[in-house]
């Protein structure tokens, strides 16, 4: 029995038993799938040929399931509801029919996700739902933009995965929180949204800083960077393509003042009215406008959010001017002048003969 529950694990992860192998070997990462050569163990070949069989009968059911769905779409006369369910019916037995597949699991223990395939679609989900989506969760809630940007419960737990990458550099995705250097967001990041349904609906896209001074109140304010509405994303298209959305505030690179504290710039991506179906027209927006006021004007739910951290150095100074054409503000305490030192730096000789 155990003999036989290893083989199956075997078949299942598609691992190979290789006694004589060095351990360095076997730790070694493959770049592609080797699938595990039968005849050798004959309890592993019977496993396969379970998990053959089980798959040839689940994905005979997605295809009647997918039948039906088309039949009940074309005829036009099922309710929404009725359209949700045959196709939630159909996603998971396609996820069933695949879920065992020892090369879809290689693939995705690789993070190489397919996810125009819903057992990929599906696995990707669980990967990010475990840790990743508790880590980001907690710097939300821990460096408090949640709640100084937006209502917690409004937010509740993220339907998709946000991720944000600095431009040139797509593959490198910034962890929730983390600090960056001014000097790297110049050009406008790379934007991915994992949308865990089938459809493709439209989003929209705000960058925020949640620290922008407000001297006059002696406080902090928001201030928008980005924003681009319009954005269509779906399980095949997890990429933003910003030349098919409408861009209502042009990008702006991070500028923290110096003398102020790191700068939270948060990255909301909505989704729009009646679930990504309605299409904004173009409008005004201020800079100076308050994120929760904006979504509830425009019917506007977030779907996903992420954020990163950066502080002042002499790369910022160049946004304020070249960019933003003002002279870079400095809101530290003014240094106590120094009788002793002279205009050149250096201390003066208070001996008459030294």
């Amino acid at each position: 029995m155990n003999a036989a529950r290893h083989a199956f694990a075997l078949a299942r992860f598609g691992c190979k038993v290789a006694n004589s192998q060095p351990r360095a070997q076997l730790r070694r990462l493959q770049s592609t799938y080797v699938k595990p050569a039968a005849g050798v163990n004959p309890a592993y070949d019977e496993a396969v040929k379970i998990i053959d069989a089980y798959a040839a009968k689940k994905a005979a059911e997605a295809k009647a399931a997918a039948a039906e769905l088309a039949q009940a779409q074309e005829a036009g006369s099922a309710s929404e509801e009725q359209v949700s369910a045959l196709k939630k019916k159909w996603f998971d037995l396609a996820v069933e029919a695949e879920i065992n597949d020892p090369e879809v699991l290689w693939s995705a223990k690789q993070g190489k996700y397919d996810l125009t395939r819903p057992v990929f679609l599906h696995l990707r989900e669980q990967a990010w739902r475990g840790r990743p989506l508790e880590i980001l969760m907690q710097r939300l809630l821990q460096m408090f933009v949640l709640p100084d940007l937006l209502d917690p419960r409004d937010v509740g737990t993220p339907s998709a995965q946000l991720n944000i990458a600095l431009a040139g550099n797509p593959q490198e995705v910034l962890e929730p929180g983390s600090i960056i250097d001014p000097s790297e967001a110049r050009k406008q990041p790379e934007i991915e949204l994992v949308k865990f349904h089938e459809d493709s609906r439209l989003h929209t896209l705000v960058m925020v800083d949640l620290d922008e001074p407000l001297e006059a109140q002696q406080t902090f304010r928001e201030q928008f960077h980005w924003v681009v509405a319009n954005l269509p994303f779906s399980k095949g298209q997890s990429k933003a393509d910003m030349g098919a959305g409408l861009t209502l505030l042009p990008y702006v690179p991070p500028h923290p003042a110096k003398g102020t504290p790191n700068h939270r710039y948060a990255f909301v991506l909505f989704e729009q009215g009646e679930n990504g179906s309605n299409r904004l027209d173009s409008f005004e927006v201020s800079r100076d406008s308050v994120l929760r006021t904006f979504a509830a004007q425009h019917d506007l739910r977030p779907a996903g959010i992420s954020f990163v951290r950066a502080c002042w150095n002499e790369s910022v100074d160049d946004v304020y001017r070249d960019v933003l054409q003002q002279a870079p503000p400095n809101y530290g305490i003014a240094p106590t002048p120094r009788s002793d030192i002279g205009p050149d730096g250096r201390k003066i000789n208070v001996y008459e003969n030294y």
